[in-house]
């Protein structure tokens, strides 16, 4: 049992457990498995195949109470899987779906049972042992739009040899699925933003044929540009050159570009998976055995052109140097002469090299960016394991294995724009034979610009976007040895104990492009990243049977388990747990436990270079948000010229934030309280119940405050000195350049909540061919009272558990937590025939209090499935299935709330009613 190396049941462990089944993930037609685990209650919205840029590689995670992947521990028989990146988290597509037996969640922390990651818990996945004969099964999948469609072929094959001292299994499986573009989905389609409390058509503020950002005094003291809009126009932020470089005015947010159509609301995947499992008894007290994982997996992310603040290396932040701009023959002759007439702006020294500060350019002429993944990854274990009688009828298990593990992930970006070549590029002179060409014809340049509609021709943009590659490798060791059994015998049962050491350690190495290490791609150019840590561990867990059989206490018993834990990087940690369960009679039980818990910092968390990035966002400047007096001073302070307050708007949906990692990390420690009960009523057989209170605290959680809370916290300060503000870099023009942070020991986190579980299963008379029926309902439910973060120590915490805005939710790396979840399911069997119906809710998202935004409610949210499966007889099953019954569609909440697809694509179903349909054989 999961959360134990002593033998347990779900009902009777004192953690709280919940099983997901085989026939579960069989029967829910899923091409990918976190589908099926996001639907439980326990696990808030990780990284799913919905998430597009946001989604980094593609790997696929579970999230226990909304407390992250990387405090959630992914096991495979209860050993670590292989690891997908860098911060060591299991890729849930790398598991082999067609040999799970079932699945077990435990949400009350096991550090002190299996190491560090499982603060908030762990997912164990058991596999099928001893396997016979021959598996095949087909899925087919697609959305009622005609699209996302998938084909998933499984073929699994095993048998007995050696005179059934020994088995053997080997599973192959295949997964090709296509994409979901944003732009198909009517909610998706185009971007809203919030303009005077409204949500609004809008998109980014990189356009074609560039556009320039200007101060209201910028604007005015403009030459050569009429600046009456040409229609409506809610405020005039800067140029825009059009058709042949012709400046005109910006109008924000209607001359923003709609990026929508072309970004992924389903990643597309491709995906081998080759899985061995062989066991042989040498002798009748020992086994070998060995496990062999292969996984090839490729999955890829779009987004529209590319989207870039041009730049020249070396030059001042957001700067791009343009020489010559009087002269220049790459540039079209109105843009010339815009710069021309525009020197005390754009050249105030008179150097004839042109400063254009904080400009954005959509790059529409070189076609959607493309970011594909090649995750390539192996796991191999080796072990024997055993049995013996150690007197008085007590026996002992042991188990002593070995693990090495790697994983290569290889990423080709295309279309992205060289911002070193872009520089390179607009640096052009006439040649002697009267040719346009490169001052710098290295790389074989091509003269390009940027200013003005289709400025950018095909040759130039071959020449603009090499194709930028990089690759990650991690390897892992595992060694480890354990034993468990029973001590001795007291009046109430035997004492049990376990214990056993384990040793591991965990390599990485990532390396970009060459371009990237000579910065050619500026302000997000990537560094080479390298590091390793190992920790050697001793556990042990013990159970001591108090009574039993006795009166009012049909069971007593109490547990515990410590483990030490000595890290090469942060030292010695120790970690506990100490739990107890009462049975007051066979029907009614009581269980609690306390644990205390570690995560030592990861390698990505550690060792990770400080790289810049888009985040969305509001500026507390602007007028949507109704900054203060105070503030509005404050605003100044930092950058934003006098004269465009109180009517001051944002340029884009969002701003850049350079993060980073921190080699002086320490370990996060948590202390997790559980207790609740589990019980069934005599006069209804079959009817059971759990419920199960949690409250978790997490110290010196490892965090970067993200650019919305660091916002947050610098316009409640309203203090210019304070590390919060200093961190906030603004361009001339008052617009947010950057927001600096990098990761910290500073966050405190907490979750509490209720967990609710009842199961009733029972027999009918109406049933098929004469056979009776069997019907089983279950009811899952958590309660999340509580799911806050604060990392400034002052500043109060953030409640995110059902709330949206604020720093809860926002798109990018930040997915909204739901306070409450439920699935209900009903199923029915008789003979060949199976149907299940499944009600799934998310309760409502209320605003943050004391936030601007359009929406200001998220409504509860509903979904039904349903499938069904016929065996034609003992070889053939059908079956087939329809998610998202009445096609429910997500709420629409706006770029500031949800992000670029205006929803949050890691909470809601944003694809739609689903069908499907396969058939499974078996020899």
């Amino acid at each position: 049992m999961t959360g134990s190396r002593l033998a347990r049941s779900d009902l009777s462990a004192p953690s709280p457990t919940t099983v997901v089944t085989r026939e579960d993930i069989a029967m829910s037609g899923s091409a990918t498995i976190e589908t099926v685990l996001n639907e439980f209650p326990q696990l808030a919205a990780g990284n799913t195949s919905s998430v597009n840029n946001g989604g980094g590689s593609g790997v696929l995670t579970a999230n226990l109470r909304g407390l992250g992947a990387t405090r959630t521990l992914t096991l495979v028989n209860g050993r670590r899987f292989m690891p997908a990146n860098s911060d060591g988290v299991v890729d849930l597509a790398s598991i082999p779906d067609a040999l799970i037996e079932n699945v077990e969640i435990i949400t009350g922390g096991a550090s002190a049972v299996y190491g560090s990651d499982a603060i908030a818990g762990a997912v164990n996945f058991i596999l099928r042992e001893d396997f016979e004969g021959l598996e095949a099964a087909y899925t087919h999948g697609q959305t009622a739009e005609g699209d996302g469609a998938y084909d998933k072929f499984d073929l699994t094959i095993g048998g007995n040899f050696a005179d059934d001292r020994g088995n053997a299994v080997l599973s192959i499986s295949r997964t090709e699925r296509d994409a979901v573009l944003q732009g198909r989905r009517d909610f998706s389609r185009v971007p809203l933003d919030t303009v005077g409390g409204e949500l609004v058509p809008g998109g980014s503020g990189s356009v074609p044929g560039t556009r320039i950002g200007l101060s209201g005094a910028q604007l005015d003291s403009l030459v050569g540009v009429d600046l009456a809009p040409s229609g409506a126009c809610s405020a005039i932020t800067g140029i825009r050159f059009g058709e042949g470089g012709t400046p005109l005015p910006y109008c924000s947010p209607q001359d923003a570009y709609n990026y929508a159509d072309l970004n992924y609301l389903q990643r597309p995947l491709e995906r081998t998976q080759v899985t061995a499992l062989a066991n042989y008894k040498i002798n009748d007290a020992v086994e070998a055995y060995g496990e062999a994982y292969y996984s090839n997996s490729r999955n890829e992310y779009q987004q529209a052109p590319d989207s870039f603040t041009p730049v020249t290396p070396g030059a001042p932040s957001s700067t791009l140097l343009v020489p010559n701009y009087a002269s220049n023959p790459v540039l079209l002759p109105n843009v010339r002469q815009f710069l021309s007439d525009n020197v005390h702006i754009f050249d105030p020294d008179g150097d004839g090299v042109a400063a254009i500060v904080g400009s954005g350019r959509r790059a529409d002429e070189l076609g959607p960016r493309f970011y594909t993944y090649e995750r390539v990854s192996y796991n191999l274990v080796g072990g024997l394991r055993g049995d013996f009688e150690a007197g008085g009828g007590h026996w002992w298990r042991w188990d002593a294995f070995m693990q090495e593990q790697r994983t290569r992930t290889d990423t080709a970006n295309n279309n992205q724009i060289n911002q070193a070549r872009l520089s390179q590029a607009l640096d052009a002179t006439v040649d002697a034979d009267g040719n346009l060409v490169c001052v710098n014809q290295a790389s074989g340049c091509v003269p390009a610009s940027i200013f003005g509609l289709g400025s950018i021709n095909a040759n130039a943009a071959a020449f603009l976007t090499p194709q930028r590659t990089s690759y990650e490798i991690f390897d892992r060791t595992v060694a480890g040895a354990s034993m468990s059994g029973t001590l001795f015998d007291l009046p109430a049962g035997s004492v049990a104990l376990a214990f056993g050491a384990e040793y591991r350690k965990d390599e990485y190495r990532f390396q970009p492009s060459a371009m990237d290490v000579s910065g050619d791609y500026g302000a997000t150019s990537q560094s080479p990243m390298a590091g390793e840590y190992s920790v050697k561990e001793l556990f042990a867990e013990f159970r001591v049977p108090l009574l039993a059989g006795a009166r009012f206490a049909h069971d007593l018993a109490i547990e515990g388990a410590a483990r030490y834990s000595d890290y090469s990087t942060i030292g010695g940690v120790n970690t506990w747990k100490l739990g107890a369960e009462w049975a007051p009679s066979d029907w009614f039980r009581l269980r609690s436990a306390f644990n205390v818990a570690i995560r030592a910092p990861s390698l990505n968390e550690l060792y990770a270079p400080r790289t810049r990035g888009f985040t969305a966002g509001v500026d507390p400047c602007t007028a949507a948000a109704n900054p203060t007096a105070a503030q509005q001073q404050l605003c100044i302070q930092q950058g934003v010229p006098a004269a465009d307050l109180p009517n001051f708007t944002q340029g884009s949906v969002g701003f850049e934030r350079t993060t980073g990692g921190n080699p002086d990390l320490t370990e996060e420690k948590s202390e997790t309280f559980t207790i609740g009960a589990v019980f069934s009523i005599p006069a209804a057989e079959g009817l059971n119940f759990a419920v199960d209170y949690f409250e978790v605290e997490v110290e010196d959680a490892i965090t970067s405050i993200t650019a919305n809370q660091m916002l947050a916290d610098c316009f409640s300060r309203v203090d210019p000195t304070a590390p919060s503000c200093q961190s906030i870099v603004r361009l001339p023009n008052g617009q947010i350049d950057d927001v600096r942070s990098t990761l910290q020991n500073i966050g405190l986190l907490k979750a509490s909540g209720l967990d609710f579980q009842v199961d009733y299963g029972f027999a009918v008379p109406w049933g098929i061919g004469g056979d009776d029926g069997r019907v089983s309902l279950a009811l899952l439910t958590s309660w999340l009272f509580e799911r806050s973060i604060e990392v400034i120590a002052d500043q109060g915490e953030l409640d995110c558990a059902g709330y949206m805005g604020g720093g809860c939710g926002g798109g990018t790396g930040n997915i909204m937590i739901p306070d409450l979840k439920l699935n209900l399911s009903a199923g029915y069997r008789s003979g060949p025939l199976s149907l299940r119906l499944q009600g799934r809710m998310i309760d409502k998202f209320e605003l943050r209090p004391g936030i601007t935004a359009a929406v200001t409610e998220s409504p509860r949210q509903w979904y039904f499935d349903t499938n069904a499966a016929y065996d034609f007889n003992e070889h053939l099953q059908l079956f087939a299935g329809i998610d998202n019954v009445f096609d429910r569609q997500p709420p629409v909440l706006g770029t500031a709330l949800a992000g670029d697809a205006n929803t949050d694509v890691g909470v809601y179903d944003v694809l739609g009613r689903r069908y499907f349909f396969g058939l499974r054989v078996k020899f």
